[in-house]
């Protein structure tokens, strides 16, 4: 019962998960935003009160966030077309702390500074806003590359 208990819990605040990097950062691009992609662990309650507090909203306000886990196996396209996995993800872009949130542009480019780990409530729409006027410096600076 307490799994069935945290498995409605956890499924409240969801984060679509990632199905395709390359589809989904140029979508996100094509509203000139950052795809946003919070990298997280099964039962995380850090990652949990981000996607509770910063993450849904900015999902029902339009931006494309996203969600992997980087212990999952499942397959998933990369930004380069092919199959990968989250934990091959993680790998990839370094990813050794739940949650992780980057901000990549077309083609697989991080464009805004990554936050690791939860920092203090009061300062973390701080990092976001930082991390989505770098993200849109770049997209204007170099339109369509990443």
């Amino acid at each position: 019962m307490l799994s069935l208990t945290a498995g409605v819990a956890w499924a409240e605040t969801p984060l679509p998960p990632v199905q395709n990097l390359q589809q989904s950062a140029l979508q996100a691009a094509a509203k000139d935003q950052p795809l946003i992609v919070m990298f997280s662990l099964p039962n995380c309650p850090f990652c949990e009160k981000l996607r509770r507090t910063q993450y849904q909203f900015m999902a029902k306000e339009g931006y494309v966030v996203q969600q992997i886990e980087i212990t999952s196996r499942t397959p998933v396209t990369g930004f380069d077309g092919k199959p990968t996995t989250g934990v091959q993800l993680a790998r990839q872009f370094g990813i050794r702390l739940a949650p992780t949130v980057l901000f990549f542009g077309p083609g697989g480019k991080e464009i805004g500074e990554r936050i690791t780990g939860a920092p203090t409530a009061d300062f973390y729409g701080a990092f976001i806003d930082r991390a989505l006027k770098e993200s849109a410096q770049a997209l204007k600076a170099k339109p369509g590359a990443a």
